[in-house]
């Protein structure tokens, strides 16, 4: 009997340990002066259209994979795109892959898988059941930095972060390594949306948990692609998904899905930095509502920022403009069927253009892509 109290009163210190661990305000410990780099100072502004234009393209994938969901992709230097997603019976199934695309001349190729459990099991040498969300970045030195979020036991609250690196913008890849996060419960943090890129060759990685309480924060990484530490942005509970939108070199705004447990539609809520990413002021509301669904934003570099959002369901996915990042004016609509899903979204901001990618319905990836006259148009007649 004695010693089943005293294991009682070891697995309450333990369960205290770990709520002290979530609960606490993970702001940055280093002492370090961060800097947003802004793409629209170093990007090649060539990629111009003067008349409208507006396309739409399904990526293809094999014909047996019935599910595709999470996209992730990026720009390279030949202004091809590179797309990563997860694809297989259904998401969390033991057969769900990583799969990847290449945009080049107008046409995706069909697409090819990358990561499987059984990869990341034999390079980490630790059972893994399932793979999710992947997100890529390009780094200054031209480094491509992939990361899958993977499962061994249990839901998406379990999960495991890993990292692959490609020197030749994605021939080939290093195996996966699990990033090691904390020394004590290294598990429950996933990715959704891109990484935005520092002045000093780093980046932040934005993450979310799900394990016992659902918050947002945001990994950072050195030069070299090496894990130098975690910064929580809110304590706020059922908050995910951060999507991280830099205004100039300290200023940037965080942008969450919403998870609250009641059914209505509720507002997208939003968080500040003015110090380069170092702390986050408290949470805010927009003028737009979210119905638990992931938010993604981006700045046009002409004083105006876009987000993509799913305003009521996930059969309404939306295009927004502001002028200063908190109030918002819903102008296109790229997909109304009630019933449907057109989820999570990226988008990225390369010269006039715009592209966009998001879940088709859980059967596939849809790209959008459009330029300036086109957007200045849609947002003259609405």
């Amino acid at each position: 009997m004695r010693n089943f109290q005293l294991c009682r009163v070891i697995a309450v210190v333990l369960l205290l340990l770990v709520t002290v661990l979530l609960y606490q305000e993970n702001e940055s410990t280093y002492d370090y002066k961060a800097s947003f780099r802004l793409e629209a100072s170093t990007r090649d502004l060539a990629l111009k259209i003067q008349k409208p234009f507006f396309e739409s393209q399904i990526i293809p994938q094999p014909a047996y994979l019935p599910a595709a969901h999470s996209s992730s992709f990026v720009m390279l230097p030949n202004k091809s795109l590179l797309a990563f997603w997860f694809s297989g019976t259904r998401e969390g199934s033991p057969d769900v892959k990583i799969w990847s695309s290449t945009y080049q001349d107008g046409t995706w190729k069909m697409a090819s898988p990358l990561v499987d459990p059984q990869m990341i099991s034999k390079a980490n040498h630790r059972y893994v059941v399932k793979v999710g969300n992947p997100v890529i970045y390009l780094a200054r030195n031209g480094e491509l930095h992939l990361f899958v979020v993977s499962v061994s036991v249990g839901g998406w609250s379990g999960s495991n972060l890993n990292h692959l690196i490609s020197t030749d913008m994605g021939k080939t890849w290093s195996k996966p390594e699990r990033i090691v996060i904390s020394p004590f419960f290294n598990i429950s943090t996933l990715v959704r949306t891109s990484a935005v890129s520092l002045t000093d060759g780093g980046f932040y990685l934005p993450v979310y948990h799900e394990f016992i309480r659902k918050y947002p924060e945001i990994l950072r990484f050195d030069a070299n692609g090496k894990f130098i530490e975690q910064i929580r942005i809110s304590n706020k509970n059922r908050m995910l998904q951060p999507s991280i939108m830099p205004i100039n070199s300290d200023t940037a705004y965080a942008y969450f899905r919403n998870s609250s447990l009641d059914d209505s539609p509720k507002n997208i809520f939003m968080s500040e930095t003015t110090d380069g990413g170092r702390h986050w002021s408290a949470l805010k509301t927009t003028n737009l509502t979210n119905h638990d669904a992931s938010v993604v934003a981006a700045n046009l570099n002409d004083g105006r920022y876009i987000m993509v959002y799913n305003e009521k369901t996930r059969g309404h996915l939306w295009l927004a403009i502001s002028s200063d990042g908190i109030n918002w004016k819903p102008f296109y609509q790229l997909e109304n069927v009630e019933g449907d899903e057109f989820s999570y979204p990226d988008v990225q901001v390369n010269g006039d253009i715009v592209d966009i990618m998001y879940t088709n319905n859980r059967k596939n990836i849809k790209h959008v892509r459009f330029n300036r006259e086109w957007l200045n148009g849609k947002i003259r007649n609405d």
